[in-house]
């Protein structure tokens, strides 16, 4: 507990922050907090870290005075550029701030308007005249997307998807931390598929890009919904293998972008080991076993404030008949979702360069399928901002509801 009679922790699930101190300063009330460092990453060369979640408590005794949290270390994060709000080539003007994210019941998360970036610290100021939803409250929340913890993870397989007569759930391995990995298998409950394709949708290998986790759970929703045509339709024609939670370890530990031993697993897929990224491990072993048509890997960016899909366009195996598969899906998606967009993204790889180390590449090389990565904001969709919530998790789930559309669409053709 600070001086000032403050409570700070950070000590739950998903948890990430250590108190350095609270200062009183011309009347103001300022608490410095450091981001923690996940374990070093031999194949990037450090120790990531971005990712923040931790609770402030006793308010009431500022009197109604407004607090600076400082994130003193922002500045020697892994992406230092997605803090900034300096507007991109061809967006919007000032579509790309970052707005810190904060709740008061850890279910619904607002977006905190005076959040800066100055000389390499991240600055947020809660004012309770300002920020409506604080209220009187006593406690808040600081993360930095509304977090999806192991724990909530684990209460969502328990409830909707192991409830539904569509699902079967495979433990097929455990992480270093001793935590299941888990596939979820999703066929037509009136009967086995005749020559069904396989359809893989991972999320989660980078802990701190919980959208993916908020992607999963709309997804999951819409394909286990027995009054869906469009799920019941796909699963006439597919097998869908879904991994929700590729990182738990990660995830629980309150870490950005590793697992317990400081794997990057989106950097393991050319020799995983079972020792070391057991995660990748365990569910490569198992995609050779059901065979793989067609896969998408659910992340999110931390700097372009946009939803897109990363493509295999710099593998060696890419060719015409992939190109036109990932054409349809991406433009179906559009369709579907006005959300997802085709101009902005990552810049294309030329054929034959491409990092085959990577979760979608290594995939594609292997199975000669389409296998994209999909890309969500920290921030906000540039071309539908929302000044209250951001990026936020219900459109996250309606993107992850939406891309059953775009995968029906092409499946036929896999």
């Amino acid at each position: 507990m600070a001086s000032t009679g403050l409570g700070f922790s950070s000590c739950f699930d998903s948890g990430n922050g250590t108190l350095q101190n609270v200062e009183e300063a011309d009347g103001k009330t300022v608490m410095k907090v450091l981001i923690k460092d996940d374990p070093y990453t031999e194949v990037d060369g450090r120790a990531h870290k971005m990712w923040f979640h931790f609770k402030v408590s006793n308010l009431q005794t500022l009197k109604g005075k407004p607090l600076t949290v400082v994130l003193t270390n922002a500045g020697d994060c892994s992406y230092p550029g997605g803090w900034g709000g300096e507007a991109l080539k061809g967006t919007p003007e000032g579509a790309a701030p970052y707005r810190a994210c904060f709740s008061v019941d850890r279910t619904n998360w607002l977006r905190l308007d005076d959040t800066k970036y100055v000389d390499g610290a991240l600055h947020m100021t809660l004012d309770a005249k300002a920020q409506t939803a604080l209220g009187s409250q006593n406690s808040v929340y600081f993360a930095y997307f509304a977090p999806y913890s192991q724990e909530l993870h684990m209460e969502t397989m328990a409830g909707l998807v192991a409830q539904s007569p569509k699902t079967e759930i495979k433990t097929i391995g455990q992480t270093l931390d001793g935590a299941d990995m888990e596939v979820v298998v999703v066929k037509n409950p009136e009967g086995v598929v005749e020559n069904p394709k396989s359809l893989w949708f991972i999320a989660r290998q980078h802990p701190g890009e919980s959208m993916a986790s908020w992607w999963m759970e709309g997804f999951l929703r819409r394909l286990l919904d027995p009054a869906d045509p469009v799920a019941n339709a796909l699963l006439s024609k597919a097998v869908v293998y879904v991994v929700p939670m590729m990182n738990p370890d990660g995830a629980k530990r309150g870490y950005l972008r590793t697992n317990a031993a400081g794997a990057n697993l989106n950097r393991e897929w050319a020799n995983p080991k079972e020792d070391y990224s057991p995660e990748v491990f365990w569910v490569l072993k198992e995609m050779h076993k059901t065979g793989l048509d067609l896969a998408l890997d659910v992340h999110g960016d931390e700097a372009l404030p946009f939803n897109f899909i990363s493509g295999g366009e710099g593998c060696p195996r890419w060719s015409d008949r992939l190109a036109s598969l990932q054409k349809e899906f991406c433009e179906a998606y559009q369709d579907a979702n006005p959300d997802f967009q085709l101009v902005h993204g990552y810049p294309i790889d030329e054929k034959g360069t491409a990092n085959l180390a990577i979760c979608s590449n290594a995939l594609l090389e292997a199975f000669d399928a389409p296998v994209m990565t999909l890309e969500m904001p920290f921030k906000d969709n540039a071309n539908a901002p929302d000044k209250a919530m951001g990026w936020s998790t219900d459109r996250c789930k309606k993107l992850g509801e939406s891309s059953l559309d775009a995968t029906l669409k092409v499946v036929e053709k896999l």
